[in-house]
């Protein structure tokens, strides 16, 4: 393993990219117009979502919001599996897992949390190559009066790009239950995604109420 990808016991070796409902606006949807690549997925539900990035190997850069120039990049979170169920409720429970060391080769990382009040100072000063992976910290609404941002827990992973990717990339996919799993390998096919990587959401659910019962 890599020096630059050591674990503690409290982190990851993998990242998530959670697709989200429709519901749960896109960052900066009034950017993503009839040319964007997303366009036609705006009103797609989550697991058509996830459905599609399966099939077309590619997960497509969104604008990012609260940031001078609103840079394009891929969003994931390094999250522990508990934590993830939040995320999961967030978002929505459908993702794609992939290591930490291919997200840094093809040039991710970790984000940076920046104070708002640091980002309302340098504003336009942000180097363009830096802005994909800057994410603001404002819990006091210096930014935008009366609007908090504070999504730390996220443990965010950015990638400045959209993600192309092979089926041998993929560590895991996660869905709601078992039922989504098989209508998704219906549509890819076991040839590509073989039963082994789905992760039933609700089976861990049941899981951690069953422990928590005894």
């Amino acid at each position: 393993m890599s020096n630059y990808t050591q674990w503690a016991p409290d982190y990851s070796p993998l990242v998530v990219h959670f697709t989200k409902e429709p519901d749960r606006a896109m960052a900066r949807a009034d950017l993503i117009d009839g040319d964007h690549p997303l366009f036609t997925h705006k009103e797609r539900p989550a697991i058509e979502r996830l459905i599609n990035i399966l099939q077309s190997k590619m997960v497509y850069a969104s604008p990012m919001p609260d940031l001078p120039n609103s840079p394009s990049a891929v969003c994931f979170t390094e999250c522990m599996w508990d934590a993830l169920i939040r995320h999961a409720d967030q978002y929505s429970p459908y993702g794609v897992a992939f290591s930490k060391e291919l997200i840094f080769e093809k040039g991710g990382g970790p984000a940076l949390y920046i104070r708002g009040d640091i980002l309302k100072l340098i504003d336009q000063d942000i180097p363009s190559h830096l802005e994909p992976f800057v994410v603001p910290f404002d819990p006091t609404s210096a930014l935008q009066p009366g609007v908090e941002i504070d999504t730390v827990q996220e443990r965010e992973w950015r990638l400045p790009d959209s993600l192309e990717f092979e089926d041998s990339d993929i560590r895991y996919i996660i869905v709601e239950n078992i039922q989504d799993a098989h209508q998704v390998i219906q549509r890819i096919g076991l040839q590509h995604i073989p039963e082994r990587k789905f992760i039933p959401m609700d089976v861990y659910r049941t899981i951690r109420e069953a422990w928590r019962e005894v």
